[in-house]
């Protein structure tokens, strides 16, 4: 099994599963954390976002090492497209987290973006159609769920979805899964444990929980890049050990 020294290690998992816990804890430590962290370009959505753009950086690393023959041969042709897709997808992300340098550069969101947009901001991610916010936050739970949740069990035990989705994607440890499905419930929790102690009036209670939510799982997506650059970096190595001596 790849990467066994890293991510069959116990206490990767319990410093995440600690970081998380204290992540949402802040909704209840004051005014003064609270405009700290869940502020516009602060703690929480700046982790988000250079978490997102690192994630971004290891899978395009990953599609560079995918598409080299020399390097890992065999990989499957549509493999390294997942690899650019996803990472095109997360400097998306990274993108839409500081609402592409907007407040950095002082830009003036455009009147038909303004219109549409719930936080009149230049992003995507917060734009309504008819009234009725376009539900990124299930999509995106639902693209989670599938790929570090469903896929890993589903792979475990009927091999024929291993061999056929392996060739084209990472099917991660589940452990990782676990840390995503942590912090989901850890939401839910919050939410319901410091609702009533919450005192910071500049971001509402529900925006807190969901930056706190939305930044841990970018953290948590730098693993499954890195699972997925270790995963290439093994298949080479074994390529390179059965492959017969060069004769000097």
């Amino acid at each position: 099994m790849i990467n066994k020294s890293l991510f069959s290690n116990p206490a990767i998992y319990l410093i995440v599963v600690v970081y998380i816990i204290l992540s949402f804890m802040t909704l209840g430590f004051g005014n003064q954390v609270a405009s700290w962290m869940f502020a516009e370009d602060h703690y929480f959505e700046n982790v988000g976002a250079l978490s997102f753009f690192v994630t971004s950086v290891l899978f395009f690393w990953a599609f560079l090492t995918a598409r080299n023959p020399h390097n890992t041969p065999k990989v499957f042709w549509l493999k390294p497209l997942v690899y650019l897709a996803l990472a095109f997808i997360f400097f998306f992300g990274a993108g839409e987290e500081i609402s592409w340098g907007q407040r950095i550069f002082n830009l003036q969101t455009p009147d038909l973006l303004n219109a549409v947009n719930k936080q009149n901001e230049i992003t995507i991610h917060n734009i309504s159609i008819a009234g009725h916010q376009i539900p990124f936050e299930f999509f995106f739970d639902v693209f989670w769920f599938s790929l570090v949740i469903l896929l890993p069990i589903l792979s475990r035990y009927v091999k024929p979805i291993k061999q056929f989705f392996g060739r084209f994607m990472p099917i991660v440890s589940l452990g990782i899964g676990l840390l995503f499905l942590c912090n989901y419930i850890f939401a839910k929790v919050a939410k319901a444990i410091f609702v009533t102690v919450y005192t910071f009036d500049s971001v509402p209670f529900i925006q807190a929980v969901q930056e706190t939510k939305e930044s841990n799982y970018a953290l948590l997506w730098i693993l499954i890049a890195l699972f997925a650059v270790l995963e290439l970096s093994h298949s080479a190595h074994e390529n390179q050990d059965r492959s017969p001596a060069t004769p000097l």
